[in-house]
């Protein structure tokens, strides 16, 4: 039993020491650490310009992986952290608030704020606007 305590013993303090190896290495690359959270916020930051320069485009997250060069799941992650909403929920936003804007400086008719906001049916372009904003889109033009 005294020969199974001594390995054990030793084994325990081999870890000890291999912890203690770890936590001096990561104090001392402190600021390298942080670094990939830093590059996430760039990375969303492009992502970000990419879609507002691309609304009128059909834009998925396969695509914007494939332009940014990420992966999906790294987009989509990253995205809801910094954000706080999905990519789609993003799009979809900015295109409906394109739609509020040409409502409110234009007054263009429901079916083209509907085009703008890339929806092809001004019913669910109406309700999606409504549970956005509060009001119908007739509401909202000039």
């Amino acid at each position: 039993m005294q020969g199974e305590l001594r390995t054990l013993y030793r084994k325990s303090n081999a870890l000890q020491l291999m912890c203690e190896a770890c936590l001096q290495m990561l104090d001392a690359t402190g600021d390298e650490v942080a670094k990939p959270v830093e590059m996430s916020r760039r990375q969303i930051a492009r992502i970000h310009d990419h879609i507002l320069e691309n609304l009128g485009r059909p834009l998925t997250v396969e695509g914007i992986a494939r332009e940014m060069g990420l992966s999906t799941s790294s987009i989509q992650r990253h995205f809801k952290e910094h954000l706080g909403m999905t990519v789609y929920e993003f799009i979809r936003l900015k295109r409906l608030e394109a739609a509020r804007a040409a409502l409110e400086r234009d007054g263009v008719p429901i079916a083209q704020a509907a085009w703008i906001a890339g929806y092809t049916s001004p019913t669910s372009f109406t309700a999606a606007f409504k549970k956005t904003y509060g009001l119908p889109p007739k509401h909202h033009r000039a």
